[in-house]
């Protein structure tokens, strides 16, 4: 595909650098489609190791990420870093003081650390490799959404009880896995879409993501079709956190160029009170919130935290522990501490400032938006399917990052083209050379 070719089908690429590398681009295309795959493997086969092979690509796309970063000082990856050093220390703790056996310790672990290691990878993608990830996104997302369009009227191709089975998750009546039920926005029990990867909360989140990319960096006349197909799906998954990750991405940057980003805050925020407000009635969702304060009182409670085994899902699996579930920072606070928190809570500021300081950059909204689900939603952390949007949290840390040495969006720049100048304002397709 030619330059000019490139430039008619993508824009919003700017955030990431015009460089050579496409070592970190090829190991996140092998995660995102393993990971489509594993739960479908798994359901027709026991063997586990099928579960391992995305976290391979992600965990050698981790090292050729840190050589790319050997020779420059990166906060955002400094942090990350300690982070990791947190959770081993926790790790350490949990399995020296026997919470919970060492397997499930270190499931719990990989949980929240696997993450930090797709941001980190994020912060060195080039333009190139963007390109990719983005195409292998509308493939993976086209092919949920024709699959979920066979789901709702009840057609589905691969029977997910096997897989939930292995998982040990409780089956309905109706022989689907408890998490394919959920109540809707009217308070009834329904049946929820699963997608390809065999789980809602999973799928919905992906598809979420998926229509806030093409809505953002998809230059096309089909791009808003996608995003309604993207979206639909997205409800039909009835997943509370792919539904606010679309509302955050999309809804957000459009308010914000067209008035201000302190304006699109309480515009977002009213039909997002009232949308919680709603499911904290329904079923368990107060959990999720559960899961956030639980771990944000075990933090404060101990400075180094508990050990793992005392707040997510898979807690209550591997002992008794289990105090609180449904967010998967919760888990990290509660396992290692403060210094979890506090960088939490700089990730998030510095999204926030992001947004303030150029208000037309999407990418800032979405990983503003992860990183919300993220603190009530444990299935933000599963990286058969989130591996693009925690790589767009890198990638937006990092534009920010230097942020503060370029010019604000729009501004005119000495020496700088015209046509660059107008390319450079909220909203206006980037014309950039994507090699």
């Amino acid at each position: 595909m030619s330059v000019r070719s490139n430039a008619r089908v993508f824009r919003g690429f700017t955030f990431a650098p015009d460089q050579r590398g496409w070592l970190v681009g090829a190991l996140a295309l092998g995660a995102m489609f393993t990971g489509l795959a594993q739960n479908i493997l798994l359901t027709y086969s026991s063997f586990g190791a099928f579960n391992l092979v995305d976290d391979l690509c992600i965990s050698l796309m981790f090292l050729v990420a840190l050589a790319r970063l050997a020779h420059r000082f990166n906060v955002p990856a400094l942090l990350a870093v300690v982070w990791i050093l947190a959770c081993v220390v926790a790790l350490w703790r949990t399995v020296d003081e026997n919470l919970v056996p060492g397997d499930s310790a270190f499931f719990l672990f990989r949980q929240v650390c696997m993450p930090v290691l797709v941001i980190v990878c994020g912060l060195v993608l080039t333009r190139r490799e963007w390109k990719w990830i983005l195409v292998a996104v509308l493939a993976i997302s086209t092919l949920n959404t024709a699959y979920i369009a066979l789901e709702v009227p009840g057609l589905r191709i691969i029977d997910p009880a096997p897989f939930a089975l292995l998982s040990k998750t409780a089956m309905y009546p109706n022989g689907l896995p408890g998490y394919y039920m959920s109540y809707d926005l009217a308070g009834e029990l329904a049946v929820r879409a699963g997608g390809l990867f065999l789980n809602p909360p999973t799928t919905g989140i992906a598809t979420g993501a998926a229509a806030v990319l093409a809505f953002h960096a998809l230059r096309s006349r089909w791009r808003l079709l996608l995003v309604l197909a993207f979206g639909l799906a997205t409800i039909a998954t009835i997943s509370r956190a792919g539904i606010l990750l679309m509302l955050i991405g999309i809804a957000g940057p459009v308010i914000a160029r067209r008035l201000h980003p302190l304006v699109a805050v309480p515009i977002m925020g009213v039909p997002a009170l009232l949308a919680g407000n709603n499911i904290a009635d329904l079923g368990n969702s107060d959990s999720h919130v559960d899961g956030l304060t639980v771990g944000m009182d075990h933090a404060f409670e101990s400075v180094i935290g508990r050990g793992f085994g005392y707040v997510g899902n898979f807690a209550g699996k591997a002992g008794e522990l289990q105090e609180a579930s449904e967010s998967l920072s919760g888990i990290a606070f509660s396992a290692a501490g403060l210094v979890t928190v506090g960088i939490y809570a700089a990730a998030l500021g510095a999204a926030a400032i992001f947004i303030l300081k150029q208000p037309g950059r999407w990418e800032s909204y979405l990983a503003f938006g992860a990183l919300v689900i993220a603190m009530l939603a444990e299935t933000a952390g599963s990286m058969n399917a989130t591996v693009p949007l925690w790589l767009l949290v890198g990638a937006a840390l990092a534009a920010g990052s230097t942020s503060g040495a370029t010019p604000a969006v729009g501004a005119s720049v000495p020496g700088k083209p015209r046509l660059e100048r107008e390319q450079d304002k909220p909203g206006v397709p980037h014309q950039v050379p994507l090699h």
